[in-house]
């Protein structure tokens, strides 16, 4: 005899089933420490996007997994009942960063929903983890007092007020800033001082976007707890040449330009480098910004030896579905970034899905970058597959789109170059392409190819 679950039970099956579908990843690898996962789907209804990394400390973990779980798990259900409105396709996006200072690890997580309405819904959850103690902490933990903190709050309100070209209403700031934990929950231990971050709404308007402010070491230092003081240190110096390469050589040649999105990973981003000088390849980098920070040294590596590095924008929204203000602070974001890793300003940009209207190129004021060969490798995941769909669809002057987030899209774009080489093609960056087709890149024009 059969049962029929009833609307309570069905939920709770979707939900266990979730959880298992997303958190066996973490289970059948005993919690080891990997390099990272990531999840895209694209649906005619929906697109979703999540990057998250693996590491060996299961109490963050924990955290994390209980984050994705519960945010795609609203996400899809909201998708599910109102599937049948017709509005523009619904958009996704995950991205949690780890990081260090001392003997504290960091968890920022970050999602940005798209379900209707007039812009995205964003969440940001921050969790702070002493390993000495094995417990996790908050920002008054590295205050000496209660006073401390009330100062903290001062400072904080003066920076926020004092940030050029804002205007912000003085109460809605002191609210924001009074000194309770709820109002600290982001920040973070930098190299020239405390960065606290405010999402939207906290201190201004959505408009306003998140605000963020740094106050440097030497303003805090003598309310910070002892093993927590530092010195203040002067900027780099920025003295970062790439190398260059005499493109004479390839006048003749046919020329592909290979393009890789959504990383650097440490991992595959770094093995693609490691393989390129076999066939005299340099490509280029559309990077997202949030994975800038945690990446840095791949990111030099990387434009030091010869390749181009673009923005992909900072958090993967739809550009089209962001207000004027919105579109503005994901482009700062991300240009700023890859400024402070890379010593310049990125002049290349491809815009997540390709969307981006005219409106939208006037006020990013970048050169847009398509493609017009795209072997679907994040939804394959089969280097032989990517490998062939490229050979068979490689011709002069195209643009391929990868990604160097998988090792099979690395292999498959490493695999299509062994094959191109041997018909006379030279792999050159979105730069060397323009420079050797005599083009002039503009920002009125979506390039998808550069063909003589």
């Amino acid at each position: 005899m059969k049962r029929k679950l009833n609307r309570k039970g069905k939920l709770l099956i979707l939900s266990l089933s979730l959880l298992l579908s997303i958190s066996s990843i973490f289970v059948v690898k005993g919690y080891i420490k990997l390099e990272e996962e990531h999840i895209l789907e694209s649906t005619d209804t929906y697109d979703l996007k999540i990057d998250y990394p693996n590491i060996d400390n299961k109490k963050i973990m924990d955290k994390i997994e209980e984050y994705v779980n519960y945010q795609k798990y609203g996400f899809l259900t909201t998708v599910e009942k109102s599937k049948e409105i017709e509005q523009p396709k619904y958009d996704f996006n995950l991205n949690v960063n780890v990081s260090e200072y001392k003997n504290i690890s960091y968890v920022y997580m970050t999602t940005y929903a798209y379900v209707g309405g007039a812009h995205y819904t964003r969440d940001d959850t921050s969790y702070y983890y002493d390993n000495d103690t094995k417990e996790f902490v908050d920002l008054k933990y590295f205050f000496k007092d209660e006073y401390s903190f009330k100062k903290l709050s001062s400072i904080a309100y003066y920076y926020i007020l004092n940030i050029e070209d804002k205007n912000f209403d003085e109460l809605w700031v002191k609210r924001g800033t009074d000194p309770t934990i709820d109002n600290y929950r982001h920040f973070k231990f930098a190299e020239y001082g405390l960065e606290i971050l405010f999402p939207p709404y906290q201190v201004a308007s959505w408009a306003d976007g998140e605000i963020k402010i740094t106050i440097p070491y030497e303003e805090i230092n003598d309310l910070l707890k002892d093993e927590y003081q530092s010195i203040s240190k002067d900027k780099e110096v920025f003295n970062m040449t790439p190398v260059s390469r005499d493109l004479s050589k390839y006048q003749d040649k046919k020329l592909i330009a290979f393009t890789f999105d959504d990383g650097p990973s440490k991992t595959y981003t770094n093995y693609l480098l490691d393989n390129l000088d076999k066939y005299d390849a340099k490509v280029t980098f559309f990077v997202l910004g949030s994975r800038v920070e945690s990446n840095k040294e791949t990111i030099k590596r990387a434009y030091l030896e010869g390749n181009d590095i673009g923005s992909h924008t900072y958090n993967h929204r739809n550009l089209n579905l962001l207000s004027d203000s919105a579109l503005m602070e994901e482009m700062k974001q991300a240009n700023e970034a890859i400024k402070n890793v890379i010593g310049k300003m990125p002049s290349l940009l491809r815009p997540p899905y390709g969307n981006l209207t005219s409106h939208g190129k006037e006020i990013t004021n970048m050169n847009i970058i398509l493609w017009n060969i795209d072997p679907l490798d994040w939804k394959y995941k089969d280097k032989n597959r990517v490998a062939n769909e490229i050979i068979e669809h490689a011709h002069d002057g195209a643009i391929v789109l990868v990604h160097d987030i998988y090792k099979s899209s690395v292999d498959g774009a490493l695999l299509a170059m062994e094959k191109l080489q041997k018909e006379g093609y030279a792999f050159v960056t979105i730069t060397e392409m323009a420079e050797l087709r005599g083009i002039t890149l503009d920002t009125d024009t979506s390039y998808f190819s550069m063909k003589k």
